[in-house]
């Protein structure tokens, strides 16, 4: 009682592909049939469908359908991310859990990795990502940093939200995200997310640093995360032009 809908149905057909009820390589029925059998929208079945895509289950692809990939599930967090749009659905699979929020000064190390000015008086959001489906561990731990007005703008909508921060900026200031800019590097997990992640300190992880403008080009936040090596996936498509 109370699990979301998406969620229901999610746990439905990954039951019936676990069960044979399609095989791999098969065909689920489309996005018209299955919402209609469900009685959900179509933006509920695709919810439920990216579940199924985190867990390997399926592939979709326009034109083609969605596909049967795999009869169980791998035990790692996949994020595809093609678009700014795309960040949106990261929130949507991964609950966010507030740690602390404080306010620092930007030295010259914290400028060096987040771009903003040394000097400068940030609000530093921490927190984790945990995914409702696996309970081992959070998925992403995270520094966030904000001016303090925005950072007074979301603290309404922080805790245990689902929604990006820069969504939540966007609700609330109206100013939204023209250009982010993503930098991945492999790191050492250090000891306060290591703690989090429930991995050692200094197992390998990925770091990704993403600094989001607005339409005038002002960097107005900056995001900070690592994950574990062995339980996340970062997938880019690229297409030729």
């Amino acid at each position: 009682m109370g699990q979301p809908r998406y969620l229901v149905i999610a746990d439905d057909l990954r039951d019936g592909i676990a069960g044979g009820r399609w095989s791999v390589g098969e065909l689920l029925p489309t996005e018209p049939e299955l919402a209609e059998q469900y009685h959900v929208s179509r933006e509920t079945l695709r919810r439920a469908l990216r579940r199924l895509e985190l867990d390997g289950l399926i592939s979709r692809q326009k034109g083609v359908g969605t596909r049967v990939e795999r009869a169980t599930p791998w035990r790692q967090f996949t994020s595809k991310l093609g678009s700014i749009e795309d960040l949106t659905q990261y929130g949507e699979t991964a609950v966010r859990q507030v740690l602390s929020v404080d306010e620092v000064t930007v030295d010259a190390d914290l400028s060096a990795v987040t771009g903003l000015p040394v000097g400068a008086g940030q609000v530093c959001v921490t927190s984790v990502r945990r995914d409702p489906g696996r309970p081992e561990g959070a998925v992403s731990w995270a520094r966030v940093y904000l001016s303090r007005g925005d950072a007074e703008a979301v603290a309404p909508d922080l805790a245990d939200g689902t929604r990006l921060i820069a969504d939540l900026l966007e609700a609330r200031t109206g100013r939204a995200v023209e250009r982010v800019v993503q930098r991945t590097r492999a790191v050492a997990v250090p000891e306060e997310a290591a703690a989090h992640l429930a991995v050692p300190a200094g197992t390998p992880g990925l770091e990704f640093v993403r600094r989001y403008y607005d339409a005038a080009g002002e960097l107005f936040e900056v995001s900070v995360s690592t994950h574990a090596g062995d339980r996340f996936v970062h997938e880019t498509t690229l297409t030729r032009r």
